[in-house]
């Protein structure tokens, strides 16, 4: 009985505002109309109900139903003589003095209703006279009415479209009262019940009062249902269950609005792990981020943007993510510390959810999950895209490869060599000479190019690198000589400049940034009316991954962004892992000033 009188006092709102007599009538097309405002909750299959109208009849008469109820829409329900025989009434004694204008004013009704009600009022009222009067008594006292039986079957069909092949599909409108129930069965997951009923996790578990996403068989779920649409029905399978561990690409449905989650180092509240350098990092990141933002919004995408300070915590990453809104989430870009990305990259890939680094990340992080995409290009695939670029374009060259003395660099330099010595090559392959740091001079032959790559990424073997070959110069002519490091070098301000540009000084980098270029030139004026300061190379790269990850998942081809920085080629490890980018720039100094040498790089 006490589960009876709740749902009953659940229901109560729903009606209290919906029905004939409460209602106002208007005049429109020759027809009385109840005009009807859409709450909350309100259904075709409940409006019907409470007006006693069939649902067909509501629909011809609001055909903007095609996109179903919408709260606070208002739509117009035809008056006849059915819907009027459904007023809930009650009782009411007539007072001296007063006319049927005031009791429709009173009982916020309309005279038409009243005389519909009590067809003897057409002769006059009279005090003492007993009348029906619609919803509920003067006193509040409120009537309880059973609402009627359904007469339209669900879903029915207003249209018929006859096919080319003389078969035919049904233009179908079907509407529900709120919720089904669900068995599960042995093989779904909460994710797949909602794609089934595309209904959000976050919902079903809401409606089921669930505090985690693990579901059993035969476990009952309540799922709420989707909005009375119009539409051809379409026959399609059910999606197969999301294997963590499966091959391939996935693919993603396109959603009317999408939400996009930035994880970045702000440090707002300090912390014992506080870096400021890390924090202003964070900051120009997010400062070029929210201008990508606004650009692809121009362009018509549709995103909430949820931005997050992770400073360098895990526990507050772990907490942020056991919040069960993030299984909604439908882009990860962040965080930045390699130990934090590995933790959010187990969630995404247990839960669907794609995720960016946008910096450097360790190989192994991706290497059996599809979600995460490697942005920046690791030194060790920067170092193979070098290789198979001189092995193509420098093959006539003398090319050395030096070993660096820092053993984490000793991975740049193996992934070079067995990119140079085992890439596909059309002729006979050219020798790549190794020799160390203290050796290779003796491999200066004047005369002959000599291009040098030492993948060394500390100061200290750079300089002693660039010594050592001034010391030597002399056995053959500057112009000759050509030194590969990398993009490290570049801010070694200890490294005497003049070697540099001496020798012919090239890099290989994940990117190129042209300040001016007239891009650049645009975008920096818009960063200082924005924020009072110049454009950091940090904000052009939070533009760049947001701008082009953002428009290459959610927008269409022709309204991709250009790049300002960056350059992004997009390649599957294996068919369980993620993805890198392949492309990359050769940097080349000359007359102390960096450019790009738009060396040919062929595939």
């Amino acid at each position: 009985m006490n589960k009876l009188l709740i749902i009953i006092l659940l229901s109560l709102p729903m009606f209290a505002n919906a029905q004939p007599g409460v209602s106002p009538v208007v005049e429109r097309e020759g027809g009385k109309f109840y005009s009807h405002v859409v709450e909350t909750g309100n259904t075709l299959w409940g409006i019907q109900q409470i007006f006693g109208v069939p649902v067909d009849q509501i629909v011809a008469a609001n055909p903007e139903l095609s996109n179903g109820l919408k709260e606070g829409q208002t739509i117009f329900i035809p008056v006849t003589s059915e819907s009027i025989a459904k007023i809930p009434t009650t009782e009411y004694k007539v007072r001296k003095s007063e006319t049927l204008y005031g009791l429709a004013k009173k009982f916020d009704t309309t005279v038409d209703d009243l005389v519909s009600l009590n067809p003897e009022l057409k002769d006059g009222l009279k005090k003492g006279q007993i009348i029906q009067i619609p919803c509920c008594a003067e006193d509040g006292t409120s009537v309880t009415i059973l609402p009627p039986e359904i007469t339209t079957p669900n879903p029915f069909v207003t249209d018929t479209i006859e096919n080319e092949d003389g078969s035919a599909d049904h233009v179908t409108f079907s509407f529900s009262d709120s919720t089904v129930r669900h068995i599960v069965m042995s093989h779904e997951t909460l994710y797949s019940v909602s794609k089934r009923f595309m209904v959000s996790v976050d919902k079903i578990m809401e409606v089921n009062a669930l505090t985690s996403t693990s579901i059993k068989e035969g476990q009952i779920l309540i799922v709420p249902v989707k909005a009375e649409r119009i539409e051809r029905v379409e026959i399609r399978p059910v999606p197969l269950d999301y294997d963590p561990n499966g091959e391939g690409p996935l693919e993603f449905d396109k959603k009317d609005r999408y939400r996009i989650a930035i994880m970045l180092p702000f440090y707002l509240d300090g912390g014992a792990k506080y870096s400021k350098m890390v924090s202003e990092l964070a900051t120009q990141f997010y400062m070029g981020a929210k201008m990508a933002l606004d650009s692809l919004e121009r362009k018509g995408l549709k995103a909430d943007i949820e931005i997050y300070d992770t400073g360098n915590d895990s526990v507050k990453i772990l907490n942020l993510l056991a919040d069960t809104s993030f299984l909604s989430i439908d882009l990860v870009i962040g965080p930045f510390f390699p130990s934090n990305m590995d933790i959010v990259a187990g969630y995404c890939k247990a839960n669907r959810i794609r995720m960016v680094c946008p910096v450097a990340a360790p190989e192994e992080m991706i290497e059996q999950n599809r979600l995460v995409y490697q942005a920046v290009p690791s030194g060790e695939i920067l170092m193979r895209r070098l290789a198979h670029d001189m092995l193509v374009n420098n093959a006539k060259d003398r090319i050395v490869l030096v070993k660096p003395i820092k053993e984490s660099d000793v991975l740049m330099y193996e992934a070079y060599k067995n990119e140079f010595n085992s890439a596909l090559y059309d002729g006979e392959r050219p020798t790549l000479i190794e020799s160390t740091v203290g050796s290779f001079t003796s491999q200066i032959v004047r005369g002959v190019n000599t291009l040098f790559v030492i993948p060394a990424t500390d100061r200290i073997t750079a300089m002693k690198f660039m010594n050592n070959l001034n010391k030597s110069a002399f056995r053959s002519r500057a112009k000759n000589l050509f030194v590969y490091g990398t993009k490290e070098w570049d801010s070694y301000s200890d490294i005497n400049n003049i070697y540099k540009n001496k020798y012919n000084f090239h890099f290989a980098s994940p990117n190129f940034l042209n300040y001016y270029s007239d891009g650049m030139v645009q975008m920096n004026k818009t960063h200082r009316s924005w924020y009072k300061t110049d454009l950091s190379r940090m904000a052009v790269h939070g533009y760049d991954i947001v701008s082009y990850f953002c428009g290459e998942f959610f927008l269409e081809s022709s309204k991709k962004s250009t790049m300002m920085m960056s350059a992004f080629r997009m390649q599957q490890l294996s068919p369980k892992g993620g993805y890198e980018n392949l492309e990359f720039f050769i940097v080349e100094q000359d007359e102390y000033e960096l450019f790009d040498s738009q060396v040919e790089r062929d595939d």
